[in-house]
């Protein structure tokens, strides 16, 4: 057998395996012995053990082939008794086994029921629930778990648990915190209303409706709510009055929040279904059936306001229309469903609430969607897929579909008319090509519904393009919506044969076939119709399907294919014709065949018809021109037949005519000498012939090899001679072929001389004026002139050719129209050529562009939408020359276009962009003139630079930079552009890369230079882009280029001036302000071009010193980083510098700005050497007004107390010093404000330099100028307070200071110099030299005067100078003959603390030992001044009110006055003051004591506990012990009233308190005790909490010094107090002290301990020991000879005797006489007492040695009189058995009871009805006689008794006493 402890380690074992892995339950299921072993240890194993096999059975019970096992084992009794014990854990364990094994329920398992029913489960788990059963939580839940389990609807005890008290249990249930148990109560009460209902209205009594409905609300847990709606449907099913009461508890409106609330807060799973289903059905109960509650529903919907409420309501309706079901009466309407569908429509509203639009379709989804419902409605099916529409669309539309969904049910129309006819369609269209296929399929089908109904609606259809998304259906869509698309499209093409082109045109043929191929029987069946109306032309799909049918044996095939081929080459479109083995390419290819016919007519006819195709069908001729083709119509050249060479060259011509989509190798099948006969044409005298050859050969020479082959016969002759003599067409094509030739070959390879070239160029140019601008030709010429002028200089050319139109301007007039009349690509050609002239004729070409203004326009527009970088470039060059030379005629021009603004735009892209324009041919060279010449300067040349030369991006920002400059509006454009960002995004590409943009150093500082310009304009330096710029400013402020940084610093320049304050600090932080000090200094000798251009663009000379001076105006700059950054390179500029003479003085004026204000910036300035660089600047004795600056500047800088302690600040003084001598009237006041804050630092106040400046500035004292003594006062009084020599400093001037200071004091001098002088008689009165000095009681009157002034600052400085007198008492009696009091009292008053401070010390010197100035105070109001006072004023202050207040109630006349009362509430407030100091604290205690502890006073207090005990919780832990002592001293006082003591914030006192009780410092433990003992009866628990047990305990054992009695007896109390609070601390209190408390006078306390021993010794028998050690026997004996608790003490005595250790004890025998004594006491009444005496007795008579003791003899005695009293059968029986052990044992004893007459008390008790008495008499008897000691006491009647009263019934050896005698 396995022990206690291997059973609890076996059981956790198979615990952990069974929860871990589920075939391991089933082998401890199927174990035969698993059950018994798991029985037996539920019945006697060990508590740990219980707890684990209760667990193992739960875990198998979750099986539910194992749960059978489980029950069947037995498992039900034990688990029953679990449940009654002690231990919490082990209840939980049961508990949940009972919830697990009772989960199936009764009702299918009848083995179960009678199981449950036979061990009474049911009656039992309603027990645990009884209110007087405080269950745990957990315990709770699986209790009432286990119920719902096992109670049904259909139970027949319900009656036996209602009389039980069933319904309170419930209903106490559901108001518990437990979810688990709330949701199980309810769905009880539902059983239990369905089970009996005559419980109903008891259940209603109790106010449950409420407390479900409670329930049901959205702040439960869901199962909770959903078992709560059951009770309510059960509730509502069964009671009429149940229905009333949920009506008027609001129900109805809690019970639809039910319903809908798994859809607004998200719920799932079975508990939110059940949520819904019972709250709808308990509104279907109180409504009447689901018929009325939906028409309920309906009603209330439209008459409710909220939209919260209606969103819910029809939430609620939506629910139940979708689970309305019809059972009965199926071919009759069940209400009126129309009226329904009236209130949703009217409910449904395009611009309503959301929510309350999604709730209503929903609810017309779940209307039209109920087949029950739907079919009592018109168009139900329409008014579905409109629904589904709505719920899916977007926004735009979807109002447009809700007002068709209300037409079509409101306006009794088809659906046709309700969508709005044509209108609707569109919208319909427009949701097909939606990626839903559930909304195309809606789309679609309502589409489909259209075309069946109305046919107007076809037409609409087509006409809103709704024929291609509907093909397209046919291929990408679903199913359904394949198969309505076709039977729309078959439809429509039924309707109209212009509908059927259209369905054609949209590509429906191959759709149809491949939805005939994979579509459904309808999809194929609608396809079928549909192709029949729509195969009507030969594209290439059909006629590769109908090729395949050809080959197939049907007849109509062949039919169709055969006419598709008779017109398929006139037809077929191109793709047909090209791609071999479609029926064109085949029919074409037999074509060309024919060219091999012998027939020379049928030769030429086949190559006519081939170069009419060619020529109308050019798309085709790239694709055809194969070797197939071509190879027959070259053959035909070489024939002796004119027509038909002629013919076929001219098939080759159109055939290899070039395209927009040629290849390279397009005519790859020719070789280099087929084209011989060509070039010998072109040589021909004939010219016709000479340019028919020509064309032809133009379009081959895309063939380098046929190009070399014409180069190398000499074609370039004969092309010129075309070019010169031929026609336009001739010229055309030769121009094209001149194009070709240089394609392949340099131009001094074609044209090999200089004239030729000239000549070229110039009949190229020429040869525009009789052209049409309009046609190809113009663009062919210029293409070629564009050509040859991109050419670069080489061996055979002497210079570029486009400078031969440079030296013919006349050349330039054909450009210019082609420019300003041709279309788009002449223009471009047209600036491309143009453009490279800009740098040779600026002037010719302006004066041109201005004369043809329409050429400015076109330059505008093709700068702005020309493809071509090189034409933007060239354009943007040009419009640069016009606006130059003609600046107001071109912004004229421009603006009247309308391209100005869109001009800006364009430039701003090209900006953007930023790419180089150049071509292959030319070379990139930046120029690097920009600043040796000013580009914009009237009058002199005007450098234009080669846009093929440059970056299209610098361009276009001259130009912007021009537009911007000149118009205003521009700027404007050029931000809402993206300009900003443009340049945003260059500069930081710039800042990011530098090295990458040094071919573009001149867009950098171009682009600075604009922004300069935009920048002046407010609106844009508003933009967002604005902050994004700045960073890169920065940046390019600290270049290495001088112009870079200028340019960056005039932008920035701009911005501050024109920006706010946000724009400026972000440019402040961006680093520009050290930039811009690098240009502080530069004159304009220094940078002329760069000053020359800013003139130019009206910007500032210097804008470093502009950023500088504007930013340090803002203070945010001033004390920021970039401020700070800056004071080391502003500090350097203090040093002189030759080539920069201004910046020293700029410098100390910048510093002067960032100084004052920021002591951060000071003690930067400090750190970068700023106070040496100034004290060496004034060395250098500058001018006056610099003099004046520095000093100002110093005096700024020492106002910081670090820069003071700095080893300069003596050198500065040094200088200050000399100045103060020597210097002018202004330099000498400068000094002395220096001064003023340089002493503020101690160790200058303290250095010998320091004494040098008190006599100069004691000499100004007696200067005329007030400003001078001002500034003499304010430095001496600076020098001399706090300074540890200042008597010696003012002792060794010449003259008494005082003297001085009386003077200005008597004089008509200003307030605030007086004021100066008070506060210098302040600190000189501090001194008692000057104290005492006779003038110092002369200075009484003056500052008694300047107290009376109503300026404050005087009356500060008066005021203090005067308390300071005070000190001396002498001073004091001469004050009060000033009638000073008053005057102080009125000064405590106002918003200046100095004074109330000064005036309060004051008063507190008056009125120290004077009474009647005391009395004169309260009478002034002082005490209602500083209660004005105090809650405004800081700590010192209070502190000082605190003292007065103490000073004054320490006279009890005051103390008791109803003004002392006034100060209660102040102070306790004062004292809830976090920065209140101990000497404040102490003087509020003590004034609040002085107040309190007179009786009067605390009857009339106010404040509520928490207002006064809050503050004094605090001062009980104050470090000063005198606090603790008066705050708990308060404390005591507060606490003799009940409502102090029952308040919750006296709880908070306990922990302070307790800790002084244990403190061991007498006074505070006897008042912290007394204090606990008031509120231990109100928070027992918070005292036990707080440790007070054991310090309580401390005080009662306390032997050295053993504490006075009250205190200890007081502590007793609060122990016993705590005690009684909760059983449970008794173990926590030691047993000695237990002891101790026996002593105690208080019987309460008795008890309390009495009680914790009993428990002590119950708990643990050895504690019987300690006990008895602590003297526990004695205290007990003591009180039952005093009779107090005799019951409770004599328990405790014989449960100590009960223990044999303790029995053996000597103690023991001394308590026999004391237990006798108490039994022979007459004054002894307690019964109990007097038995557990006996029993007592009983146990000490076990002992052989006390039984023999002498004091058995009068225990023997005391026995036989308790007999004697006809005591209790027990007390005879106790009583008799002790007699038995005593007598047994000593033969004294036996002696005692006879002579004490208890043979006689014996003998009767033989006659005792009750047999065990008489038998343990007769026992007794036995002992007495067993031998011969007691023979004489032997009587007849004895015997007598023996023989007769005995039965032979007894056993045998009770007779032997009977043998004896």
């Amino acid at each position: 057998m396995s022990s206690p402890s291997e059973k609890e380690l076996i059981t956790v074992q198979m615990l952990g395996i069974a929860r871990a892995r589920k075939e391991a339950r089933a082998i401890i299921g199927s174990h035969g012995q698993a059950m018994p072993l798991f029985i037996s240890i539920l019945r006697s194993g060990t508590p740990i053990a219980k707890l684990n096999v209760a667990a193992i059975l739960t875990v198998l019970c979750k099986d539910e082939d194992l749960r059978l096992k489980v029950l069947l084992g037995g498992c039900i009794p034990p688990l029953l008794s679990l449940l009654e014990s002690e231990s919490t854990e082990t209840r939980k364990a049961a508990a949940e086994a009972i919830f697990e094994v009772s989960s199936g329920g009764l009702s299918d398992d009848h083995v179960g029921m009678k199981i449950f029913v036979t061990e009474g489960v049911v009656p039992t788990l309603w027990e645990q629930l009884s209110p007087t059963n405080k269950q745990d939580k957990v315990v709770e839940g699986f209790v009432t778990g286990a119920l719902r389990n096992l109670c049904g609807e259909k139970d027949g005890y319900w009656r036996a648990t209602l009389e039980a008290g069933g319904v309170d249990i419930i209903v106490d249930l559901l108001s518990s915190d437990n979810a688990a148990a709330q949701s199980n109560a309810a769905s009880l009460l539902a059983r239990l209303m369905l089970a009996f209902s005559d419980s109903i209205p008891k259940v209603i009594d109790s106010g449950v409706v409420k407390v479900l409905l409670h329930l049901v609300g959205k702040n439960n847990d869901t199962s909770v709510r959903a078992s709560a709606a059951d009770a309510l449907e059960a509730l509502s099913l069964r009671s009429s009055a149940a229905k009333k009461a949920i009506v008027d508890a609001n129900g109805v409106h809690i019970l639809i929040g039910a319903v809908v609330a798994p859809s607004k807060e998200c719920m799932q799973g079975e508990h939110a279904q059940a949520l819904q289903g019972h709250a709808t059905h308990a509104l279907a109960n109180i409504c009447g059936g689901m018929s009325d509650l939906i028409l309920y529903l309906g009603e209330l919907s439209r008459s409710s306001c909220l939209a919260a409420a209606v969103s819910d309501i029809v939430g609620a309706l939506a629910y139940a229309l979708m689970v309305f079901e019809q059972t009965s009466g199926l071919d009759e309407e069940p209400f009126d469903v129309a009226q329904v569908e009236d209130v949703l429509v009217m409910l449904l509203k395009p611009r309503d609430n959301k929510l309350v639009q999604d709730r209503v379709l929903e609810a017309m989804a779940s209307l039209y969607g109920n087949t029950h419902l739907s079919r009592w409605l018109n168009h139900a099916e329409a008014k579905r897929v409109l629904i589904g529409l709505i719920t899916m669309a977007a926004a735009d539309v979807h109002e447009h579909l809700i007002l068709y969904l209300t037409s079509l049910c409101c306006d009794k129309v088809g659906v046709w008319e309700a969508i709005g006819n044509r209108e609707g369609i569109q919208l319909l269209i427009s949701l097909l090509g939606l990626s839903s296929e559930q909304h195309q399929e809606y789309a679609v089908q309502l589409l489909a519904i259209l075309t069946n109904q109305a046919d107007d609606c076809k037409w609409a259809i087509t006409a809103a393009g709704g024929i291609p998304p509907l093909v397209q259906l046919l291929e990408t869509g679903s199913q359904k919506a394949r198969e309505d698309a076709a039977h729309i499209l078959w439809n429509l093409c039924c309707h109209s044969e212009d509908i059927c082109a259209c369905v054609e045109s949209a590509g429906a043929v191959p759709a149809f076939l491949w939805l005939l191929r994979i579509g459904g029987p309808k999809g194929q069946e609608a396809s079928a119709k549909a192709l029949t109306k729509l195969v009507r032309t030969a594209d290439s799909a059909t006629i590769n399907q109908l090729l395949a049918l050809l080959l197939g044996d049907t007849s109509s095939s062949k039919v169709h294919i055969i006419r598709v081929l008779g017109h398929v080459l006139t037809m077929s479109l191109h793709e047909d014709l090209v791609h071999k083995g479609s029926a064109a390419n085949k029919g074409l290819k037999s074509l060309v065949q024919v060219l091999n016919s012998a027939n020379e007519e049928t030769q030429e006819y086949a190559a006519s018809v081939l170069a009419d195709l060619f020529s109308t069908r050019q798309d085709i001729c790239d694709s055809l021109a194969t070797d197939e083709i071509v190879h027959p119509c070259m053959k035909l050249l070489t024939s002796k037949a004119q027509d038909v060479a002629t013919q076929s060259a001219r098939a080759l011509g159109a055939l290899s005519h070039p395209t927009k989509s040629k290849t390279a190798n397009k005519m790859a099948y020719i070789a280099a000498a087929d084209v011989k006969p060509l070039i010998k044409l072109t040589k021909t005298s004939l010219i016709g012939a000479a340019e028919t050859a020509v064309s032809a050969l133009a379009n081959l020479l895309s063939d380098s090899h046929i190009a070399a082959e014409a180069l190398a016969e000499d074609f370039v002759s004969a092309l010129t001679r075309v070019l010169g003599d031929g026609t336009s067409e001739g010229k055309k094509n030769a121009s094209r072929a001149l194009y070709q030739l240089l394609q392949y070959f340099p131009v001094g390879d074609v044209l090999i001389r200089n004239s030729q070239c000239r000549f070229a160029v110039l009949s190229l140019v020429d040869s525009l004026n009789a052209m049409t601008m309009g046609t190809t030709d113009a663009a062919d010429t210029l293409e070629v002139v564009a050509l040859l002028c991109r050419t670069k200089k080489g061996i055979n050319l002497s210079y570029p050719l486009w400078s031969a139109l440079a030296e013919s301007p006349s050349s330039l007039e054909p450009l210019v129209r082609c420019l300003a009349e041709g279309p788009p690509a002449l223009q471009d050609k047209s600036i491309e050529i143009l453009s490279r002239l800009c740098g040779e004729q600026p002037v010719l070409l302006s004066d041109l562009l201005v004369a043809r203004s329409s050429s400015i326009g076109s330059l505008a527009n093709r700068t702005m939408n020309s493809t071509s970088l090189e034409v933007r470039v060239g354009g943007a060059a040009l419009l640069t020359c016009s606006v130059k030379e003609h600046k107001q005629q071109s912004l004229d021009v421009l603006d009247q276009s309308g391209c100005l603004t869109p001009l800006v735009e364009a430039l701003v892209e090209m900006v953007k962009r930023n790419t180089r324009c150049t071509s292959l041919e030319v070379e990139v060279s930046a120029p690097r003139d920009f600043i040796e010449r000013t580009a914009f300067q009237e009058g002199k040349e005007f450098d234009v630079p080669d846009p093929a030369t440059i970056l299209g991006g610098t361009v276009a920002l001259w130009l912007l930079s021009i537009l911007s400059s000149c118009l205003l509006k521009n700027t404007i454009t050029i931000m809402e552009a993206g300009g900003l960002e443009v340049l945003s995004d260059k500069l930081a590409s710039y800042a990011s890369n530098p090295q990458a943009e040094l071919e573009d150093t001149e867009g950098i500082w171009i682009s600075a230079l604009l922004l300069a310009i935009l920048f002046q304009d407010e609106n844009v330096v508003l933009s967002p882009e604005t902050m994004c710029i700045i960073p890169s400013l920065a940046l390019l402020l600290r270049s290495e280029e001088v112009i870079n940084r200028y340019f960056a610093a005039q932008a920035m320049a701009s911005l501050v001036c024109s920006g706010s304050k946000e724009i400026n600090l972000v440019i402040a932080n961006s680093g520009a302000i050290a930039g811009s000090i690098t240009l502080i200094g530069y004159m304009e000798s220094d940078m002329p071009n760069l000053f020359a251009l800013s003139k130019e663009f009206s910007l500032g000379q210097n804008p470093g010193q502009v950023i500088l001076e504007t930013l340090f105006e803002i203070e945010d700059v001033r004390v920021g980083s970039a401020a700070r950054k800056s004071i080391p390179l502003l500090v350097d500029l203090l040093k002189p510098i030759p080539d920069r003479p201004g910046a020293p003085p700029i410098a100390v004026q910048l510093l002067t700005r960032i100084a004052d204000g920021s002591d951060t910036n000071k003690l930067i300035m400090g750190e970068a050497g700023a106070l040496d660089a100034l004290t060496k600047y004034l060395s250098l004795s500058p001018q006056d007004s610099t003099e004046a600056d520095i000093c100002e500047l110093l005096r700024i800088l020492f106002g910081h107390q670090d820069l003071i302690r700095y080893e300069a600040s003596l050198s500065s003084l040094n200088q200050l010093i000399a100045v103060l001598r020597l210097g002018s009237k202004n330099a000498r006041f400068s000094a002395a404000r220096a001064l003023h804050q340089i002493f503020y630092a101690e160790t200058v106040r303290d250095s010998e330099l320091a004494r040098q400046a008190v006599q100069p500035l004691v000499d100004m004292l007696s200067a005329a100028s007030e400003s001078e003594q001002e500034a003499a006062l304010v430095s001496l009084i600076k020098l001399t307070s706090g300074n540890t020599s200042k008597e010696a400093i003012m002792t060794d001037v010449e003259g008494n200071p005082l003297e001085s200071l009386y003077k200005i004091l008597l004089s008509a001098s200003s307030l605030e110099l007086k004021r100066n002088a008070a506060q210098l008689c302040f600190i000189l009165f501090g001194i008692s030299k000057f104290r005492s000095n006779p003038l110092a009681s002369e200075c009484i009157q003056p500052l008694f005067s300047l107290m009376q002034s109503d300026s404050c600052a005087a009356l500060e400085s008066g005021i203090c100078a005067f308390e300071r007198l005070l000190d001396d008492e002498q001073h004091v009696e001469l004050a009060a003959a000033y009638d000073i009091v008053d005057l102080l009292v009125g000064l405590i008053s106002g918003r200046n603390h100095l004074i109330i401070e000064a005036s309060v010390c004051a008063l507190i010197k008056l009125g120290k030992d004077c009474t009647p100035r005391k009395l004169d105070m309260v009478k002034a109001g002082v005490i209602d001044n500083c209660l004005e006072e105090l809650p405004l004023v800081s700590s010192s202050l209070c502190s000082s009110i605190a003292e007065l207040f103490r000073i004054l109630t320490n006279n009890n006349a005051i103390a008791r006055s109803s003004d002392a009362a006034k100060i209660v509430e102040p102070l306790f407030m004062v004292l809830l003051r976090p920065d209140f100091i101990l000497w404040g604290q102490h003087s509020a205690l003590q004034a609040l004591v002085n107040i309190l502890e007179k009786p009067q006073s605390l009857a009339t207090l106010k404040l509520t506990p928490s207002q006064v005990i809050e503050p004094l919780i605090s001062f009980l832990e104050s470090p000063s012990q005198a606090i603790q002592q008066l705050g708990t001293e308060l404390l005591t006082h507060l606490l003799a009233q009940e409502h102090f003591k029952q308040d919750i914030t006296t709880k908070s006192a306990v922990v302070p308190l307790v800790q002084l009780a244990g403190i061991g410092i007498l006074n505070l433990q006897q008042t912290a005790i007394k204090a606990l003992e008031k509120i231990s009866s109100s928070w027992p628990k918070a005292v036990a909490d707080a440790g007070g047990i054991f310090e309580l305990a401390k005080v009662i054992i306390q032997d050295d010094p053993h504490p006075p009695h009250v205190v200890w007896e007081s502590a007793a109390l609060v122990l016993s107090n705590v005690l009684r609070f909760n059983a449970e601390y008794y173990f926590k209190v030691p047993i000695i002290v237990l002891v101790k408390m026996l002593h105690s006078t208080l019987e309460s306390t008795i008890t309390v301990a009495l009680n914790a021993l009993i428990v002590h010794e119950r708990s643990d028998p050895l504690s019987v020991e300690q006990m008895t050690e602590a003297g526990a026997i004695d205290a007990l004996l003591d009180l039952l000879r005093s009779h107090q608790c005799e019951e409770a003490s004599g328990r405790l005595l014989e449960a100590l005797f009960n223990n044999v250790r303790v029995r053996e004890m000597k103690v023991s025998k001394y308590a026999i006489a004391p237990l006798a004594q108490y039994l022979l006491d007459p004054q002894t009444r307690s019964e109990s007492g007097r038995l557990l005496a006996t029993l007592a007795l009983g146990d000490l008579s076990q002992h052989e040695g006390h039984a023999r003791a002498s004091d058995s003899v009068s225990a023997c005695r005391a026995l036989v009189s308790l007999l004697e009293d006809q005591p209790t059968e027990d007390m005879k029986m106790v009583a008799i058995c002790a007699l038995q052990n005593f007598v047994m044992r000593s033969r004294t004893n036996r002696r005692a009871v006879a002579e004490a007459g208890g043979i006689l008390v014996i003998q009767e008790l033989l006659l005792s009805p009750n047999a065990d008495v008489a038998v343990q008499a007769a026992l007794l008897i036995k002992f007495l006689f067993s031998n011969h000691t007691l023979q004489e006491y032997v009587s007849n009647e004895l015997i007598r008794y023996l023989t007769v009263t005995l039965p032979w019934s007894c056993p045998r050896e009770r007779f032997v006493v009977c043998c004896n005698y």
